[in-house]
């Protein structure tokens, strides 16, 4: 049933903006890319049968099926913890928590195939803290987690802190693993499948790190109270309410030594969460932060609210996961019918030019509509000779120039071509690298949806054109009423 969900809601919205970027990673594979590891591109690669399959369901499908081993793997997990009835309140709770299941488990993301090798890298880790002597099996169990430990970096490189907990749990949980040579034949294992990584950011100047390093720096950074209250904030609700307060009540109960079944399994399991959330935390208090960076951690925890809820009597603990559930569903049902059916727009109607604004909902609407009336302007520009044919899509950043690229350009076989500063266009900037320069004196469009669209977007424009049109506003409604509209600028004269 949960993967029934998961469908239906991939089918019934459009791609989110880092959704849509990721796409744009399947069309150029690599070993890296500006912001994150390859994985997630060979899963889009994959789902898409090579990119001809050209729908959200299909984009997403990688992320829906990684839900669904996860559930699997979470399931037996608890019950190789405790036994079934705990490995399936882990797996309901897996469910319940909107990271886990909408987030990573049905928007495509980074974290979508990252879930899998995390979870499976954690059960590896339970299988070799029950082995106390160096025998071929835990070889083999050391020699399997460095595999995965390093596909789970190659998903995204929140997988280093799978190591940071296996150092945790040397120190303090068993040192016989400092002195096991096999521990660190895996670290090497992990570093040769991950390495691509370090080589892309070597030939590219580690340009990388020296933006994610802005974005969490602090040197230069003061007190970030808000951040510090979104971050936990968004912690408590992507986990789910219930999930969150069940996790934090096993962490605490784990810190009164009360957690007295499967103690050691329990402390590993805790090495794997908590450095993950502190550091978030800690960022968080100078910097703004992403609450979703710390949901693998409490997929950990959810563990061990699972066997905890197994001690449990059985009526207490199905109260707690309907609640969890309910309160899932709630949500998830209240988020559908607002996106797809809110007449109007929950932003600013002040003026076209900023339309929408404020409104999160509308990056996950109306693109659709936007690429069929945009492709009937193209046409008619083309007809009345407004515009030459394959006049090329001018962007200035790496959102909205994905959903251009996915629910536009694609349709009307147009080039996008990127203008403007690194740090704006991200990938865009590499894509440019293989897409050929639109010609000296060439016109081209320009096109920026209301509700994200700021004037001194155009400035980067005017200094590459001789000259700007004044916009076409294309009306995009919801449910009768208009919720943003479409800015389509004519470039005239490129000067390059």
């Amino acid at each position: 049933m949960a993967t029934i969900l998961r469908l239906v809601i991939a089918f019934c919205l459009n791609l989110g903006n880092d959704e849509v970027y990721y796409w744009t990673y399947a069309q150029d594979l690599q070993w890296n890319y500006f912001d994150h590891p390859p994985m997630v591109a060979w899963l889009i690669r994959l789902t898409t049968f090579n990119l001809t399959l050209h729908h959200e369901v299909f984009v997403r499908a990688g992320a829906v099926i990684s839900s669904a081993i996860c559930t699997l793997l979470i399931y037996k997990m608890g019950t190789s913890l405790y036994n079934r009835r705990a490995g399936w309140y882990a797996a309901l709770l897996y469910t319940s928590s909107f990271y886990c299941s909408i987030i990573a488990g049905t928007f495509i993301l980074p974290d979508s195939p990252q879930m899998i090798f995390w979870l499976w890298a954690i059960f590896t880790l339970i299988k070799i803290a029950r082995s106390n002597t160096i025998n071929p099996r835990s070889k083999r169990l050391w020699c399997y987690f460095g595999i995965i430990a390093g596909l789970c970096i190659l998903c995204k490189v929140h997988g280093v802190f799978l190591w940071a907990a296996v150092a945790l749990f040397a120190c303090f949980g068993n040192r016989n693993w400092l002195r096991n040579p096999w521990l660190y034949i895996a670290a090497m294992i992990s570093f040769v499948i991950a390495s691509p990584i370090l080589l892309w950011n070597i030939q590219h100047h580690f340009i990388t790190y020296t933006y994610h390093g802005s974005r969490v720096s602090l040197v230069t950074a003061g007190l970030n109270p808000i951040a510090f209250f979104r971050e936990l904030f968004g912690e408590f609700f992507y986990s789910n309410p219930v999930v969150f307060f069940l996790s934090w009540a096993s962490i605490w109960l784990w810190y009164k030594n009360k957690l007295h079944a499967k103690r050691k399994e329990f402390s590993l399991l805790i090495c794997c969460s908590l450095p993950l959330i502190v550091v978030l935390l800690a960022l968080s208090l100078f910097r703004d932060t992403l609450p979703h960076w710390s949901g693998p951690a409490y997929s950990c925890l959810i563990l061990i609210s699972g066997v905890r809820l197994a001690f449990y009597p059985k009526r207490k603990a199905n109260q707690l996961i309907i609640g969890a559930l309910s309160f899932y569903l709630l949500v998830v049902v209240a988020g559908l019918m607002v996106i797809n059916f809110m007449p109007g727009t929950l932003g600013s109607t002040t003026d076209k030019y900023t339309t929408g604004k404020g409104d999160v909902t509308l990056d996950l609407y109306g693109w659709k509509t936007a690429g069929k009336e945009f492709n009937q302007l193209y046409l008619n520009d083309k007809a009345k000779g407004l515009m030459p044919i394959n006049a090329s899509i001018i962007i200035n950043k790496w959102f909205p120039a994905s959903h251009i690229d996915f629910y536009l350009a694609h349709y009307t076989q147009q080039e996008t071509y990127g203008i403007g500063p690194l740090f704006d266009l991200h990938q865009y900037y590499f894509y440019n690298l293989k897409k050929e320069k639109p010609a000296l004196g060439s016109d081209a469009y320009y096109i920026a949806p209301s509700n994200t669209f700021k004037p001194e977007d155009l400035e980067v424009n005017k200094t590459a054109f001789e000259k700007i049109d004044v916009p076409t506003f294309i009306p995009i409604y919801r449910n009768g009423k208009i919720c943003k509209y479409l800015l389509v600028y004519r470039l005239r004269g490129f000067k390059g």
